[in-house]
């Protein structure tokens, strides 16, 4: 009943603050129409590629990508070498992880995918799934189970995590519980 109460509170409180903000907003000044000034434009139109072709390299950048500066300047270094990082080399590097551990992490990360609230929204899933993904090949590398993860996408992906799973529990590694 307290949580009912206080989620209650939480949800009024937010729809009230909103509604608050945009009924006490002050309206932006306005030029007087006799000025003799033309209309500002509020924002440069976006490029769109035509159908068919590919938008240039370098065309998607983030909006810190294009703004001059040192920090800016070490955000677009980073994202460079982000680019060309080894996942699979990066996880052959790693210590050993103990398989109690391993199987803890599925299993919270199994729990995760299907009730989190992290299935809202996409970014957040595709960082779920992709650590899901790197316990499920430490896990495979432990038992000595095959599996070939990284190179699939999408509906491929998701199959071959289902006969991972199915492969890692054969081989007596508890996912379920």
């Amino acid at each position: 009943m307290v949580q009912l109460v206080v989620i209650s509170a939480a949800w009024m409180t937010l729809l009230v603050l909103s509604c608050a903000r945009v009924i006490l907003r002050r309206p932006a000044p306005r030029r007087p129409a006799d000025s003799g000034h033309l209309p500002r434009r509020r924002s440069a139109p976006r490029r769109v590629p035509a159908p068919g072709r590919l938008p240039r390299k370098g065309s998607a950048q983030a909006s810190w990508a294009r703004r001059p500066g040192a920090q800016n300047r070490e955000l677009r270094r980073l994202d460079r070498d982000m680019q060309t990082v080894d996942v699979a080399a990066r996880m052959a590097a790693l210590p050993a992880v103990p398989i109690e551990q391993l199987a803890f992490d599925l299993r919270r990360l199994a729990r995760q995918r299907r009730t989190s609230p992290l299935r809202w929204s996409e970014v957040g899933m595709a960082a779920l799934l992709q650590a899901y993904d790197a316990r499920l090949q430490l896990a495979c590398a432990c038992l000595g189970v095959p599996e070939q993860l990284q190179p699939l996408k999408g509906v491929d992906r998701e199959a071959e995590r289902v006969r991972v799973e199915g492969r890692l529990e054969a081989a007596g590694l508890a996912l379920r519980g």
